[in-house]
């Protein structure tokens, strides 16, 4: 219930900025970026949903993994990543 009272606080404060925003845009700002100001809002809103979705996505993944491990008394796998390689492939 938390996590939905979160996620409606959260579109609506993405929903009044990306009003804001739009409303100090210029007509032929909106123009250049091929973006009317309600299909701006729009595009915010639904961007700020999807982030919300891949994130619950992945804490329930997460939930999952840990659920298995502890189930079966087994230790999830680490990975541990070189810095110096990283971006050389």
């Amino acid at each position: 219930m938390l996590r939905k009272i979160y996620r409606a606080m959260v579109l609506g404060q993405a929903a009044s900025a990306a009003y804001k925003t739009s409303a100090t845009m210029s007509d032929e700002i909106l123009d250049d970026i091929g973006q009317t100001r309600g299909s701006f809002v729009n595009n915010v809103i639904e961007s700020v949903r999807k982030e919300l979705d891949r994130e619950d996505r992945e804490a329930a993944a997460k939930k999952l993994a840990n659920n298995y491990h502890k189930n079966f008394g087994t230790k999830p796998a680490t990975a541990t990543v070189n810095p110096n390689l990283v971006g050389a492939v």
